[in-house]
């Protein structure tokens, strides 16, 4: 082989070489080595297991997507994203009911990064306490409803609901009760906590029962029923410190059944068929601030055959006293006649035992 010849090919191979060289020179500008991503998200508010949610995960830098599911690992919920970029990153988590939330990353080549991402709910959660109306704290297991959709297979005497935000009108029926529906407001990332009072049928001489309900300040509302030619706050008037109501010929005419004293709460009073005559029923603020309006009050008012009628203050009840109604028996014919009036009566200043 000639001496030009073999100059050629050590050309080409220096020139291999410096090609080569180049290349791995270039391959830091060019090519990102990998990290790997894990996702530790929790929801901060009410610790709701998360396992088997699917999250959608957004690479903020190229606005690529990835869908997986969360799965429960060491006592953690864990979103496993897998292969990224190392260095600096930020990925977008979305999963149902949640605030979106941003995770920023900072992964070495090759590292494992397990990053902690706190969610905040979109909804609210009702925590109802089934009772039995006629009785103080006395548990019913019952099936409850919220619009056509069942919440509870089973009867339970404890329901939880996580609910968008807002008004919802839930029904609860339990063996041995008036079926029931009731309207509580739900507010986003917070706990409402009520009871959700259940009232037998009428029977013997019991022919009326008010159930009173209330969800906000005032804390302590009072329920009232009074004769309308007796003395105000004689023996003819069923409150909170008279819970037996009797007339002068010593028969009991009606009797507070329960008396709570804070919001969530519900308070009974049953009227009887010796209540012949004209009574007033009426609702009194005795303790905390806040006007009626202020309360989301309700009663429902319960007749023999499970008959139910609700009521709820007028709109500009800002007072602290609310006359809901009298009630009329002649006989066994009862008239009710609403009066629906707000006013601000003398105080009863005694202490609550």
């Amino acid at each position: 082989m000639s001496a030009a010849a073999n100059d050629r090919k050590a050309a080409v191979f220096l020139a291999s070489l410096v090609v080569i060289g180049a290349a791995f020179l270039s391959i830091p500008f060019f090519l990102t080595p990998p990290a790997y991503l894990d996702l530790a998200v929790r929801d901060a508010v009410f610790s709701t297991d998360l396992t088997g949610r699917q999250a959608t995960i957004i690479d903020d830098h190229t606005g690529k997507e990835l869908t997986t599911v969360v799965e429960k690992i060491g006592g953690a919920f864990v979103a496993h994203i897998g292969r990224i970029n190392s260095g600096m990153g930020s990925y977008t988590a979305r999963i149902a009911g949640y605030k979106p939330r941003a995770a920023r990353v900072q992964a070495a080549a090759l590292q494992v990064v397990r990053v902690p991402l706190d969610l905040a709910p979109e909804f609210g959660r009702l925590e109802l306490t089934m009772a039995d109306a006629t009785q103080k704290d006395h548990p019913v297991a019952a099936t409850v409803k919220e619009g056509g959709r069942t919440v509870t297979p089973q009867p339970q005497q404890v329901v939880t609901i996580d609910l968008p935000p807002g008004k919802h009108r839930i029904a609860a029926d339990a063996s041995g009760f008036c079926p029931s529906e009731r309207e509580y407001d739900v507010h986003e990332g917070k706990v409402t906590k009520a009871s959700f009072p259940l009232s037998r049928d009428l029977t013997g001489d019991e022919i009326a029962r008010f159930v009173l309900g209330w969800r906000n300040e005032p804390q302590d509302l009072d329920t009232m029923f009074e004769k309308s030619d007796a003395p105000f706050h004689g023996p003819a008037t069923v409150s909170w410190d008279h819970k037996t109501g009797v007339l002068p010929n010593g028969e009991t005419f009606a009797s507070l059944d329960v008396d709570h004293q804070q919001p969530g709460a519900y308070e009974t009073l049953t009227v009887r068929n010796t209540a012949q005559g004209i009574y007033r029923y009426w609702v009194h603020t005795y303790a905390g601030f806040g006007m009626i309006t202020d309360a989301d009050a309700s009663i429902q008012l319960y007749t023999r055959g499970c008959r139910v009628r609700t009521l709820t203050p007028p709109p500009n009840c800002t007072f602290r006293d609310w006359r809901v109604m009298t009630f009329q028996l002649t006989g066994d014919q009862m008239r009710i006649e609403d009066i629906q009036q707000c006013e601000t009566l003398p105080t009863i200043l005694r202490p609550k035992m």
